[in-house]
């Protein structure tokens, strides 16, 4: 199974609430590509990062034996946030931004599935309406959370009130959270989520809120309850389940299932309680997971 991550690597600095600092890579191309790995994927990225990338960081390529575009170097400095956790408040600040992903930058590579996660408008929408057109009939996931996001006179990042959705119809999957959900339609509820899944012609509507995550499949929708787990860090957790869903759908071709993985990933890895790409969890875990949500499955129809 082939995978393809379209999204920037970035580096976060993460600010705990007891004022602990830690340095990790991050971004999509680190959270889904590990988890990819996990279900023995051979994961390709299709990313930016500066000459600021240490030896260090390239070594993360290798020893996660990821495929990286030859001009993924760039002359702009490598996408850096600043993360400050404070119980459930989050606040995030841009601190540099890479170059964009292009159309040359996708052709010609051979997949099983695209997951396109930008962090901050990196991927124009040229690149999604090439990949709708172009991606021949292999799975497409969308984590649109990079759309949604500008930044203020600070540098903090905020959310746009209001987006058009209609750049990414017609895609396999799509993965949002409550406000990226009411950024493209005005709100916040399964009514909403299933008024863009049918506008849009969306197979699989992922949705992730408080202690339950949502699927919308066909004329079903489908849920999953999780416990509350204290632990400081959930970045990740939104690329976690897009990367499970797409990966276990890939290889099982059923959405149930899949949905039962990428929901037992993300459960995993809350529960490892560790910080960045540490709480990335193994594959038995997720596996255990995966059986004990298929059995609790929910569903209504709409």
């Amino acid at each position: 199974m082939k995978l393809t991550i379209v999204s920037n690597i970035v580096k976060d600095k993460i600010i705990l609430e007891n004022n602990q600092i830690t340095y990790s890579l991050g971004g999509p191309p680190c959270y889904c590509g590990l988890i990819a790995k996990q279900f023995g994927a051979k994961v390709r990225l299709v990313t930016k990062f500066g000459q600021d990338f240490d030896d260090n960081d390239l070594l993360f390529f290798k020893n996660s034996n990821f495929e990286v575009n030859n001009n993924s170097l760039s002359e702009s400095p490598t996408t850096k946030f600043i993360l400050k956790i404070n119980g459930l408040n989050r606040e995030l600040y841009l601190l540099a931004k890479c170059d964009p992903i292009l159309v040359p930058d996708l052709e010609q590579i051979s997949t099983d599935g695209w997951i396109i996660s930008p962090v901050f408008d990196e991927v124009p929408y040229s690149v999604i309406k090439y990949l709708i057109n172009n991606h021949n009939n292999n799975f497409l996931m969308l984590d649109p959370q990079g759309y949604t996001r500008t930044i203020d006179t600070n540098n903090k990042v905020i959310l746009y009130k209001s987006l058009d959705p209609l750049f990414f119809k017609n895609i396999d999957a799509i993965k949002l959270d409550p406000q990226e959900l009411f950024c493209f339609t005005g709100g916040n509820d399964i009514n909403a989520l299933i008024k863009l899944k049918v506008n849009n012609i969306i197979k699989y509507a992922l949705y992730s809120e408080n202690q339950r995550i949502h699927m919308l499949h066909t004329d079903k929708h489908y849920w999953l309850d999780i416990n509350k787990v204290n632990t400081s860090d959930s970045t990740g957790a939104g690329d976690i389940l897009a990367s499970a869903f797409t990966c276990a759908f890939i290889k099982e071709r059923d959405p149930l299932w899949a949905f039962s993985f990428g929901v037992g990933a993300v459960m995993a890895s809350l529960r490892t309680k560790k910080h960045g790409i540490e709480k990335i969890p193994q594959n038995k875990f997720i596996e255990e997971n995966a059986s004990y949500n298929y059995n609790l499955l929910k569903y209504e129809s709409f």
